[in-house]
């Protein structure tokens, strides 16, 4: 897990650096957007780009690239766990039962295996990430109710 995190913090800081910029543009995003996810697991626009495939020679996982448009944000979900590192923008997650966590370019999240969250953007900006696969041996995500867009607005905006 350390040589995964290691590797994926190098792969961050080489595309994009540490910035505080929060006014993303389309052509300022460091990856391509890729397909447009489903809607019904997503409120508003967001794009997922494979960009490693899982590697079982040298067990490196299968990262994606993440980006929602200003305002959209995943359902309350459940997965086997993975590292994420902010690439853009700025962004919210929150885990349940927890308060939401504000995340900017350069950040560095280790989500836990089976833990319910959601995750996107901040309202009014782009938000992407790269996300890692922790756990192989369980893929898949298991999604949840919508976070109530009433609930999203009173969070904090930056």
């Amino acid at each position: 897990m350390k040589r995964i995190l290691l590797l994926l913090t190098a792969l961050l800081f080489a595309a994009c650096g540490s910035n505080t910029d929060t006014t993303v543009s389309k052509e300022d995003m460091t990856f391509p957007f890729g397909n447009k996810l489903p809607s019904p697991t997503f409120t508003g626009e967001a794009y997922l780009q494979p960009m490693i495939q899982r590697d079982t020679v040298f067990n490196f996982p299968a990262t994606n690239n993440i980006t929602f448009a200003p305002g959209a944000h995943s359902t309350w979900h459940r997965h086997g766990g993975m590292v994420v590192l902010v690439t853009g923008g700025v962004g919210l997650y929150q885990e349940e039962g927890k308060p939401a966590q504000i995340l900017r370019k350069g950040d560095v999240l280790q989500i836990p295996a089976g833990v319910r969250h959601w995750h996107g953007a901040a309202p009014g900006g782009r938000f992407a990430h790269l996300a890692a696969n922790t756990n192989p041996d369980k893929p898949g995500v298991e999604w949840f109710d919508l976070l109530p867009e009433e609930e999203y607005n009173k969070l904090p905006k930056e």
